[in-house]
C-alpha cells in the first residue's frame, strides 16, 4: 500500500485538490488510526492507542503546509492535522514552516519582511499549490478534524496580537482545534486572550523547563521529539493529566517506541504509521 504514496501528490493541486480514489481509500482503509479525539489538546493517558496528526498535512504525501495539503489528509481519515502560521510583513496570518520563502518556493527573503499579496502568490515546491492564509486552510479542512495550530513566527506582530488575530480565525471553523509553541511566550499569549483555548509546549530539549511551563499554563498537552520521550515523561504527564504527543515519526520503526511507552498521538509525516508501529499488525500485513 506504500507504494501508492507518490502518485497521490502528483495529481493534487488548488483546482483539484483530490480525487485519487485508488489510493486514497486504500490508504484510509489501512491506516490502522485511532478513533479521533474531538477534545482539542487533549488530556489523558491512550486508552485505544494513540491518535494521528499529519504533520504540515502528510507533508511527504502532499505539498506541505498547503490547501491540497489539509484536504487531502482530512479526507484519508486523519485524526489531526498540524499546520505552521507565521505573519507577514503587513501582518497577515499563513500557513508556512520556514522563516525564508528561498527553501520551499520559488520567491525569496523572510516572510516576516514580504507583504502577503508576495507570500500568498508564491509557489510551495513546483506543485501548482501556493501558500494560503490561516483562513483559506481551515475552510479546505472538510471534514472538519481537530487541528494543531504551531505558532511559529510572529513577525511584526506581538505575540498577543498574532494570538488575537489567529484565534479570531480559528472560532470561525467547525472542528476543534489548539495551539502549540516552541516560544512559551506565544502560549503564554493564548492562555491570556483565552484560558478555555488548550496549549501545548514543543520541545526536543528542556524537559524540566518544559514540564515547568505546561504546570504554569495548565498546559493539556505535551509536544516532544522522539529524542526526549521516555517512560517517567510520559507517567509524568499522564500522572498530572497531560497527554503526550511525539514528532515526527516517518517510519514504522519509529513508532514502535511511543506506542509502548502509551503515547497519546504520533505526529507524523506518513498515513499508517500507527499499525506498522505494532508488531502484531505489522505480522498480519505481512499475511495479507
Amino acid at each position: 500500500m506504500v507504494h501508492n504514496l507518490g502518485t497521490i501528490a502528483d495529481v493534487v493541486s488548488r483546482r483539484n485538490v483530490i480525487k485519487t480514489t485508488g489510493a486514497a481509500l486504500g490508504i484510509a482503509a489501512f491506516s490502522g488510526a485511532a478513533t479521533a479525539n474531538r477534545s482539542k489538546g487533549g488530556r489523558g493517558g491512550a486508552s485505544e492507542g494513540p491518535h494521528i496528526t499529519a504533520h504540515r498535512g502528510y507533508r511527504d504525501v502532499f505539498p506541505q503546509n498547503t490547501v491540497a495539503a489539509v484536504s487531502g489528509a482530512a479526507r484519508l481519515g486523519v485524526d489531526r492535522i498540524e499546520i505552521d502560521l507565521e505573519a507577514t510583513s503587513d501582518g497577515e496570518i499563513v500557513v508556512f514552516h520556514d522563516a525564508r520563502l528561498d527553501d520551499l518556493t520559488d520567491e525569496t527573503g523572510l516572510v516576516a519582511e514580504t507583504p502577503s499579496e508576495v507570500v500568498r502568490n508564491a509557489e510551495v515546491l513546483d506543485s501548482g499549490e501556493t501558500i494560503p492564509t490561516l483562513a483559506e486552510t481551515l475552510s479546505a479542512t472538510r471534514p472538519p478534524v481537530t487541528m494543531n495550530l504551531e505558532f511559529k513566527d510572529r513577525g511584526p506582530l506581538s505575540w498577543e496580537e498574532f494570538a488575537k488575530r489567529t484565534l479570531d480565525v480559528a472560532y470561525q471553523y467547525p472542528g476543534a482545534f489548539y495551539a502549540s509553541s516552541f516560544d512559551h511566550d506565544a502560549i503564554r499569549a493564548v492562555r491570556e486572550i483565552d484560558p478555555s483555548v488548550d496549549v501545548a509546549p514543543i520541545f526536543g530539549s528542556d524537559t524540566d523547563e518544559n514540564l515547568a511551563v505546561a504546570r504554569e499554563l495548565d498546559a493539556e498537552a505535551l509536544n516532544c521529539s522522539t529524542g526526549v520521550l521516555d517512560e517517567e515523561l510520559v507517567e509524568t504527564a499522564h500522572e498530572e493529566g497531560r497527554a503526550v504527543n511525539v514528532w515526527t515519526i516517518d517510519s514504522w520503526r519509529e513508532a514502535k517506541t511511543p506506542i509502548e511507552l502509551g503515547v497519546d498521538g504520533l505526529i507524523a509525516d506518513y498515513p499508517q504509521m500507527a499499525t506498522f508501529g505494532n508488531d502484531e499488525d505489522l505480522r498480519g500485513y505481512r499475511d495479507r
